[in-house]
């Protein structure tokens, strides 16, 4: 993965883990004339403070079940630990937390402590360049290639020659800002081996931690499209393309620019690529398996920001 492209944000973010009975009214609520139900406050009561359940129609008893659930997931070892927060008309009814950051160490869970986002940075990149279109930086059939000049050639897989080597073919045209935003675009992933255009991308170590957008552009041109563009929806690498997009838009680094216009904005004090020193004692491992083979994933990339 990109340094600060697909697994942005490492941030505080609650696992909303929210049973269906919880937003559904008891039986003696049920009952109850309507007058009596909650309705929803006016817009300038949505603070996010904590509220009674009930005055925002939610069952007391029923919220008392989804901690017994998290405790339960906890206990069994089908995760390490979790925070749980339910919300309803802009009132916050049930915040928890439980299990323990790392499996190897006895520190608790907290409800400020950080986990990693991983894919949920592709909303976060996607609102940027949203930002970016109503400042008028690109328009949605404009072509990559007028923006990313290394994709103004690119070619497209179209099976084996005898001697088992990629049979490629020119691209027909380049993919549309449109069709990047929509993975539509015809580029490839990481997600399966044994996809050749994706086994490509991976052997080339596109998608390396460590390197620059730049050095990922560089390399993701190299590799061919896995279709037409235009022709074919798949999950693709095309979001690490927008952060690089987000970058030469904005004169910015990516970071930066996510920083300063929407996480410091949006009071997101935690939100970032890396974990600061000194808030490293309650950073969260990713962790692997379940019951006894629960266990540290040794294998994600550090969480402090490299020298």
């Amino acid at each position: 993965m990109t340094r600060q492209s697909r697994s942005l944000a490492i941030g505080l973010i609650a696992a909303f883990a929210v049973s269906p009975l919880a937003l559904r009214p008891s039986a003696q609520q049920a009952h109850r004339p309507a007058a009596a139900v909650a309705k929803n406050p006016e817009p300038n009561s949505r603070d996010l403070a904590p509220a009674p359940p009930e005055s925002v129609g939610i069952s007391s008893e029923r919220l008392r079940r989804i901690d017994a659930a998290m405790a339960r997931l906890v206990d069994d070892k089908q995760v390490a630990g979790l925070v749980t927060l339910l919300e309803r008309h802009g009132k916050i009814v049930q915040f928890n937390a439980v299990g323990k950051l790392d499996v190897r160490k006895p520190d608790p869970v907290q409800k400020d402590s950080i986990f990693r986002i991983y894919s949920m940075t592709k909303p976060v990149t996607g609102v940027a360049m949203m930002m970016l279109y109503e400042e008028g930086k690109w328009r949605l059939d404009d072509p990559v290639a007028r923006y990313i000049p290394e994709f103004a050639r690119l070619k497209v897989y179209a099976g084996k020659n005898d001697d088992g080597s990629p049979k490629l073919e020119d691209a027909k045209r380049s993919m549309t800002m449109r069709e990047l935003m929509t993975h539509t675009g015809g580029l490839g992933y990481v997600l399966n081996a044994n996809n050749p255009v994706d086994k490509l991308i991976l052997d080339a170590n596109v998608l390396n931690a460590r390197a620059s957008l730049q050095d990922m552009i560089t390399g993701l041109a190299k590799i061919p499209l896995l279709a037409q563009p235009g022709t074919r929806w798949s999950y693709s690498i095309g979001v690490d393309a927008q952060g690089y997009l987000v970058e030469k838009f904005s004169g910015q680094s990516f970071a930066d620019f996510l920083r300063t216009r929407i996480f410091e904005p949006l009071g997101m004090k935690d939100t970032a690529f890396y974990v600061p020193k000194e808030k490293l004692s309650r950073f969260a491992q990713v962790h692997t398996g379940a019951g006894a083979n629960l266990a540290v994933d040794e294998n994600r990339p550090e969480a402090t920001m490299p020298p």
